[in-house]
């Protein structure tokens, strides 16, 4: 919906009549779309264009206004939702405002002048929950990846680990048609914060399956609360930072579904991080992921079982050849050793502009081998 678009108001009645008249009463003010029950409501939610108003009667046959708001909320949580009736029936009103989180609460008959107010406070509503959404998208996501550049130069290593988990998620969450997706890629992109004063070769030693003293297995064990600690006191993070504690264990049944949802797309997420860095074959990663333990849910498992398909063809490239997307096909390392990025990364704008860096200070060789896009599939 934009500025100059008139506003999307859906409104529900099982009675023809009603639904005539608010036709007739709003045409022109608002861009009314009506629905004579529950489950044709629901359809016009789940595949038309966003609404910023949900309108809906109480007493209507099948599927009552109560239920019918509390499923509208699961599709489309932004739109502003409002309950017209001409039950003076507290109880059920209680019960839609609890499973619906209703805006404002109407009687039938219910004026043209306070249903035009009323509407139009809900949209200022919607517009200023949308407002803030946007900032949070944007102002927000800008911040973090500042941080994670930060990471990129003071821990290359869990940048990358960090970067590889963010694109899965990116992969997954179209499919999963999550609301809020930015919640899922900041717990990402943050996720290995707390690997900041780890030192690498205690991670290379993991990768490598060597074994390791208890000293520095409680340093690995423990990043994920020192990130969530560190995560938690960034304002509107609570989530993330809930997501980011539960990346390697199962979340208790009692946090908030942002938070279970979130820790198992990342548990899966790194999953296939630690089955790359080690050099393993990620052509099914559906097997990596059921054999995971504890167990990720199935959709999970599914939102990924076709991750890096489209990722195909070996290549040599330059350094300025080098495009985002492109996976790195062999682990690439200093002159003097150092381990810059690992076979399996996902290459990034962040991590080109260090390989170029590099290459300028004469710290790294080329070309190197990278699998890209079809497209980009032919040898150089």
């Amino acid at each position: 919906m934009t500025d100059t678009a008139l506003p999307r108001v859906l409104c529900v009645d099982d009675e023809p009549n009603v639904l005539a008249a608010m036709e007739r009463n709003l045409f022109g003010e608002f861009d009314v779309v009506v629905a004579p029950g529950g489950e044709a409501a629901l359809d016009a939610v789940r595949w038309g264009e966003r609404f910023a108003v949900i309108m809906s009667d109480m007493r209507m046959p099948g599927m009552d206004g109560a239920t019918f708001l509390a499923k509208a909320r699961e599709l489309s949580p932004d739109s502003v939702r409002i309950l017209l009736t001409g039950q003076a029936d507290v109880e059920s009103s209680i019960a839609a405002i609890n499973k619906g989180a209703i805006f404002r609460y109407l009687c039938k008959p219910c004026p043209k002048d306070e249903l035009v107010a009323a509407l139009n406070d809900a949209v200022r509503q919607y517009r200023l929950v949308c407002a803030e959404k946007e900032l949070l998208a944007t102002t927000l996501t800008a911040s973090v990846k500042t941080l994670t550049e930060v990471l990129a130069m003071v821990a290359p290593w869990a940048f990358q680990r960090a970067a590889f988990a963010q694109s899965c998620v990116r992969h997954a969450l179209p499919k999963l048609e999550w609301p809020d997706e930015w919640i899922y890629t900041i717990a990402a992109s943050l996720s290995q914060i707390g690997c900041v004063g780890i030192p690498a070769d205690i991670v290379q030693a993991d990768a490598a399956q060597r074994k390791l003293s208890e000293e520095e297995k409680k340093l690995l064990l423990g990043h994920p609360d020192v990130a969530g600690k560190l995560v938690e006191n960034i304002p509107r993070l609570e989530l993330v930072a809930g997501i980011i504690r539960h990346q390697a264990k199962e979340p208790a049944p009692n946090v908030p579904l942002e938070v279970l949802r979130g820790a198992h797309l990342l548990r899966a997420a790194l999953e296939l991080e630690r089955h790359a860095a080690r050099g393993w074959s990620l052509e099914r990663p559906w097997e990596i992921l059921r054999a995971a333990h504890p167990p990720l849910p199935e959709y999970i498992i599914k939102s990924l079982s076709d991750f890096r398909s489209n990722v195909t063809g070996v290549r040599s490239a330059r350094i300025r050849e080098l495009m985002p997307g492109w996976v790195v096909d062999e682990d690439i390392r200093t002159t003097n050793g150092l381990m810059v990025l690992t076979k399996g990364h996902e290459l990034t704008d962040t991590a080109i502009s260090a390989l170029q860096r590099l290459l300028a200070a004469n710290a790294i060789e080329e070309p190197i081998r990278v699998r890209g896009l079809p497209d980009s599939s032919a040898s150089v």
